[in-house]
């Protein structure tokens, strides 16, 4: 506590005891105490020691956080490479190794605009107004940046707006991922500053810091949704296409009701290299969700179906299969 501060604690409440009726008291009382401390040290001193260690842990942990986002970006990153080097290697054609530099290519992007997105109005705002006091280590004196730190807040709607951009340029998935997004229910800069930070230091480095996590969440969103797509499917399928399906059972076995329904995920046909090769001589048509329609007069009997398409090495190949009609038609209804 300032030395000084038991003095005028006890000169007040000597005051105020005398003029305790008086309307205007509170109002000198704040302005001597504003006057003779200044107003950071007034408000500052509001936190108990406990509160103000409680606000810099937080701001740490988000800090904190922040880092471990970027890090499971990363980890995407080398997972989705991993996974392309391990199962068709980057070798051995030219489809993979197209594949791989594509890849390389989409990571780096996004890793570019994070960064560069931080740094612009995170870090360099924070370490332009940084100041430094000395603490004393292990005996030893040491120069480091004042807690809580000073920070810049005007412009972190514009920092989200331009991160949300330029993602949504990058690539379609990430574009209908933000599709209808809004950053904190619409507010503008001005309105995020009187919100959240028209306020101490203190909340105002703690907030700073919660919207640097969110930042790298976002970031580690995106790469997890792009690194996904070729991870999971390598070749060249957005994860958007990928389809959860239901379809309906017949069993049986079971006693009150034959039926139940039951869902897949399911990649539909690439509509440009795709073609029903058996029976011969039959156009390929496709549905609105990607998958071939079997004509309706092969919709009989056991038939036998022949799909050609690329593989990976960016070869044909030939899918058959044969499918029981007769044994469909039993259970289900064909109209269509």
């Amino acid at each position: 506590m300032c030395p000084y501060f038991r003095i005028i604690q006890s000169f007040l409440r000597s005051l105020i005891m005398k003029h305790l009726q008086n309307p205007y008291l509170p109002v000198a009382v704040l302005l001597l105490l504003l006057g003779f401390l200044g107003y950071k040290t007034f408000f500052d001193s509001r936190y108990s020691k406990i509160e103000k260690d409680i606000l810099t842990l937080n701001y740490q942990q988000n800090i904190g956080l922040k880092h471990e986002y970027i890090e499971l970006a990363d980890r995407a990153w080398r997972g989705a490479k991993g996974h392309i080097k391990e199962t068709y290697g980057l070798g051995k054609s030219d489809a993979t190794k197209k594949l791989n530099a594509h890849l390389e290519k989409q990571s780096e992007r996004l890793k570019n605009i994070y960064k560069e997105t931080h740094e612009k109005y995170f870090e360099k705002p924070r370490v332009s107004l940084r100041e430094l006091e000395t603490i004393v280590v292990e005996g030893k004196e040491v120069e480091t940046a004042k807690f809580p730190p000073k920070v810049q807040s005007s412009e972190i709607v514009t920092a989200f707006e331009v991160y949300i951009k330029k993602a949504s340029a990058l690539d379609s998935a990430l574009a209908n991922r933000y599709e209808g997004f809004v950053f904190e229910e619409g507010m503008t800069n001005a309105e995020l500053e009187d919100f959240y930070f028209d306020t101490d230091e203190y909340l105002r480095a703690f907030h700073y810091s919660r919207f640097e996590a969110q930042l790298a969440t976002m970031y580690y969103e995106d790469t997890k949704l792009l690194s996904r797509q070729y991870l999971l499917y390598p070749l060249d399928l957005k994860a958007t296409d990928i389809k959860v399906m239901p379809y309906v059972h017949y069993d049986t076995k079971k006693k009150d009701n034959h039926y139940y329904i039951s869902t897949m995920s399911v990649v539909p046909f690439d509509r440009e290299t795709t073609r029903l090769v058996f029976p011969e001589n039959v156009e390929t048509k496709f549905d609105e969700n990607g998958f071939i329609i079997i004509p309706k007069e092969f919709r009989t009997g056991m038939q036998k179906f022949a799909v050609r398409m690329k593989t990976m090495d960016n070869r044909d190949t030939i899918f058959t299969l044969k499918q029981d009609f007769g044994y469909l038609n039993n259970y289900y209804k064909d109209e269509k």
